[in-house]
């Protein structure tokens, strides 16, 4: 019997003009995601110009063990979560998982050599600039990041101040499977429509490729079972219409 948890990442994105402070929302999907380091404060920005932050990003540990992420602006980003308790992942531990570490992962709307536009609420498109320094690393794939990540190996200089971008196209790849409702894959973008998903059967891909709207799929690996061995899969879905994403994303799970 196995044992598993999924992470399930939010699909549905809202903009709304807010009320008081004057905001803009952003209704552009962006060019991917920034996770953050939950151990560091975080200075945020309202234009990559000015000097001081309009407001940092503070994160403090609870007595029961859950990270408590304090700001005065409404945090509502692309994942947010204060980690378990000690009690939760000494549970978790004993069903053979591990205790889930806090998580904070923004959307990214613009990027530069200097610095990240992130969006600090899904609701209202508020957002804020996260400046690019010296003291800080910066890493772009999951192999450079824990290849960096062990302070005592030899040759690797450690910075715990770091940050992760992720593009879009990088992100899909990588993550455990999507899954999209009212499914049609063509054998290419824009193509012939080789199946369709009527049955709305549980299907588990991983993707290949990203072209702009469209991704590559692959039967899901280790979940072949769940696919009709005698249809053809190998094909092409839109992930975006318009800038609305349109599948489901399970990042990881724990089996």
């Amino acid at each position: 019997m196995y044992k598993y948890l999924t992470i399930l990442v939010p699909m549905i994105f809202s903009c709304c003009s807010g009320k008081g402070q004057q905001r803009t929302p952003e209704k552009m999907i962006g060019t991917g995601l920034l996770t953050v380091n939950t151990l560091y404060p975080v200075p945020l920005y309202k234009n990559y110009t000015d000097n001081m932050p309009f407001d940092t990003l503070k994160f403090q540990v609870a007595k029961s063990g859950v990270t408590s992420f304090i700001s005065k602006i409404r945090l509502k980003p692309y994942v947010m979560s204060g980690g378990d308790s000690y009690e939760a992942g000494k549970k978790n531990v004993q069903m053979g998982l591990i205790r889930f570490s806090p998580e904070l992962k923004f959307r990214v709307t613009d990027t530069t050599a200097s610095f990240f536009k992130i969006v600090t609420n899904e609701e209202t498109g508020e957002t804020f600039i996260v400046k690019r320094n010296a003291a800080s690393a910066y890493y772009t794939s999951e192999k450079e990041l824990y290849d960096h990540s062990c302070s005592n190996c030899p040759g690797i200089q450690y910075n715990p101040k770091w940050y992760f971008f992720e593009t879009w196209e990088r992100y899909l790849k990588r993550v455990e499977f999507i899954t999209k409702e009212n499914l049609v894959i063509y054998d290419q973008p824009n193509g012939k429509i080789i199946f369709e998903n009527r049955e709305k059967t549980f299907l588990p891909f991983t993707v290949t490729a990203v072209k702009g709207e469209w991704i590559k799929l692959k039967k899901g690996f280790g979940r072949e079972f769940n696919f009709d061995s005698s249809k053809n899969y190998d094909g092409w879905t839109k992930w975006l219409e318009g800038q609305q994403k349109v599948i489901d994303i399970v990042e990881h799970t724990y089996e």
